[in-house]
Parts: C-alpha cells; sequence; structure tokens
C-alpha cells in the first residue's frame, strides 16, 4: 500500500489530483501557475527523484518552447507587435501567451507523473470497478503501461546496441528510422501486453455480476480532512481564478492580487505542498522511531 501519502485512501488522494488537474488546466494567471508549477516540481522530484530532472530537460521543457514559439507563430493576436514579415505581425501578446499556456501545460504532465506514482491501477479498480468495470480495467492499464513503456524502450534502444543497429547520432534520416522502428516495436508489443491482461482478467471473472474482491483499505479520520481539504481547495481556486483575472487579447492585463486572494493563494500552495509536508512527517515518525529501538 505504502506510507505517507501514498499509503492515504484512494478517493482522498484521487480528489486531490482532480482538484490540481483542474486548477492547473483552467487558471491563466502567471502567480497562480508559478505556485502549481513549483508544487508539482518539488512533489515529482521527492518521488521519483534525479528521473524528474532528466525528463524535465529532456522532454519538458522542448515541448514548453515547441508550445511557446508554435503559438507566436501562428498565432497573430494583439497590439504589441514586435516585428513583421510579409505583412504578417508578430506580437509579443501571442508570445507571452504561448509561454503562459506552456507552464500550463508542463504544470499538468508533471502533476500527473505524480498521479501515476500514487493512484495505482489497483486504486482506480477499487474506486470505479463497481460503476464502470471495463472503463476503470482501461484506465488501469494505461497507467500501469506508461512506467512499462519508459523501461521496454530502454531495453529495445539496449538490444539495438548490442547488435549494432541503434543510430543515435549521425544523419537525420537514420535517426528517423531507428526511432520508427522502435516505435513500431513499442507499438506491439503495447497491443500483446493489452491482449495478454485483458484475457487473464477475463479468466479471473473481471466484471462478472456478483463477484467479489479484497481490499485492505480504511477511510480515516486524516483521509476524510485530506479530501474536505481538496474539496475547499477547489472552490478557493475557482474564487480565486475569478477575481485575478489575466488577459493576453488584445493586450497583457494581468490583476495584482489584493490581500484576500494572497490568503487564498497562501491556502492553495499549502494544500498543493500537503503530500510532501504527509510524507516528511512520515519519515520523521519512522525516523524517530528508529532512534528509540
Amino acid at each position: 500500500m505504502g506510507t505517507g501519502f501514498k499509503g492515504m485512501h484512494p478517493a482522498s488522494t484521487f480528489v486531490f489530483f482532480v482538484f490540481t488537474f483542474v486548477f492547473s488546466m483552467l487558471t491563466s494567471h502567471p502567480l497562480l501557475l508559478g505556485i502549481s508549477f513549483f508544487c508539482a516540481f518539488i512533489y515529482d522530484v521527492k518521488l521519483r527523484g534525479k528521473r524528474v530532472v532528466s525528463y524535465f530537460f529532456t522532454a519538458l521543457l522542448p515541448l514548453s518552447v515547441l508550445i511557446a514559439l508554435f503559438n507566436f507563430l501562428f498565432s497573430h493576436y494583439g497590439v504589441t507587435v514586435l516585428f513583421e514579415i510579409r505583412g504578417i505581425d508578430f506580437t509579443l501578446e501571442s508570445l507571452i501567451y504561448g509561454l503562459i499556456f506552456s507552464v500550463k501545460t508542463t504544470a499538468t504532465l508533471l502533476w500527473l507523473d505524480c498521479f501515476n506514482e500514487i493512484v495505482t491501477g489497483d486504486k482506480i479498480i477499487y474506486l470505479f470497478g463497481r460503476v464502470s468495470p471495463k472503463l476503470a480495467l482501461v484506465v488501469s492499464m494505461v497507467l500501469r503501461f506508461i512506467p512499462l513503456i519508459r523501461a521496454q524502450s530502454e531495453d529495445i534502444a539496449n538490444a539495438e546496441r548490442g547488435i549494432g543497429i541503434a543510430t543515435e547520432s549521425g544523419k537525420l534520416r537514420g535517426r528517423l528510422r531507428s526511432t520508427a522502428r522502435r516505435l513500431s516495436v513499442l507499438v506491439s508489443w503495447t497491443l500483446e501486453r493489452g491482449i495478454d491482461t485483458s484475457d487473464s482478467m477475463s479468466a479471473r471473472g473481471y466484471g462478472l455480476r456478483g463477484r467479489t474482491s479484497y481490499n485492505s483499505y480504511v477511510f480515516s479520520v486524516r483521509d476524510a480532512a485530506v479530501l474536505i481539504l481538496s474539496v475547499f481547495a477547489t472552490i478557493a481556486g475557482m474564487f480565486v481564478n475569478s477575481s485575478l483575472t489575466a488577459s493576453y487579447n488584445p493586450k497583457t492585463e494581468i490583476d495584482l492580487p489584493d490581500a484576500f486572494s494572497l490568503v487564498l493563494m497562501l491556502f492553495l500552495a499549502f494544500i498543493m505542498l500537503l503530500p510532501i509536508i504527509t510524507d516528511l512527517r512520515e519519515e520523521r515518525k519512522w525516523s524517530i522511531s528508529k532512534l528509540k529501538s
């Protein structure tokens, strides 16, 4: 089951991540996005360590730059013209909103990475297995396949290096051919694993009416507190989003927070840091118990 935030009831952790997803996707204010990004990044580092730094610089940062450039090159709204090419205005507003949207996307993906570490496939089946068994199985398989695909991709790359057919440097055509070959193997492997998993669950009677299952989840007072705080944070996030507006068309207008908005922002930051606080308290409790023993 795990300890700390990972060991909490699936309902509490699921509602918490729903709050983080909704908040990150709906807000466009740079301060609110900065809070979401910062909390998601440090929690992901807490969960996965140095791999997150590599993931950020090799995947998320290039994706963010690509999103910002795409919006800047193909969206031409705004009144502050930076330069003009063949009658097309390239504006500061489109560049700023591209950066804002890239931060929003990055924060959401980081929270999704944390979600994948905390809310495992068995928790998804526990939460939604009785409501929609097929949907719960598909979602749990997708979440399970994300780390498996990463590991399988590394295995394929190592195998290609071992037999001397890997092309990670040199001409672009060779690298594209190597990437396409690896993607083809991954797709075939994923389909085979999906069929095997589906047949296995069907053989065990998954989804049959009247089938029972064992779980050891206990809804405690701490779980109720986290769930209630997540609901309150969702309401506070909706309120602060309506009071702190940010517009990027036709010109950039960003509201500055007042005292009440600052209090709400601190509350939201505390809720987003709650998993880290929970894990640190759990680690401190275990270290003290080890010293006493």
